[in-house]
């Protein structure tokens, strides 16, 4: 991975991240006026549970090297969504270990967080 921080990151890697934290930011705050911290809290660890995969996704395999072959691209990208889908099971299986967490939130923080993703890929922001 280092090596590749001194790439680019392709555009609409960044604009779906920065989308994610915007929304996630914004879920944050409707569920602290709907619920309380405690309700904010639950529906940020959801956001939290849909962008740190993504962003991991997307800071190891979203750089742009035009050395890399076809073949190591869809080999980085099968990889890279293998963890991704590993690493957001750590993730709420440590969300579930808190039992302050409010389940509905959390998974309407997920949800949303993650929709925002596929909204990007349908729309391309």
């Amino acid at each position: 991975m280092p090596e590749m921080l001194g790439g680019r990151l392709y555009g609409g890697v960044r604009r779906i991240i920065r989308w994610q934290l915007i929304v996630m930011v914004v879920c944050g705050a409707v569920a602290y006026i709907a619920g309380g911290w405690k309700t904010a809290i639950s529906a940020s660890a959801g956001g939290l549970i849909a962008f740190i995969p993504n962003a991991f996704f997307a800071l190891r395999f979203g750089f742009f090297d035009p050395t890399r072959s076809a073949r190591d691209i869809v080999r980085a990208f099968y990889v890279g969504e293998s963890m991704k889908l590993v690493l957001t099971g750590v993730l709420f299986f440590l969300a579930f270990q808190f039992r302050e967490l409010e389940f509905l939130p959390l998974f309407s923080g997920f949800i949303v967080a993650l929709g925002v993703y596929w909204i990007a890929l349908l729309q391309r922001i």
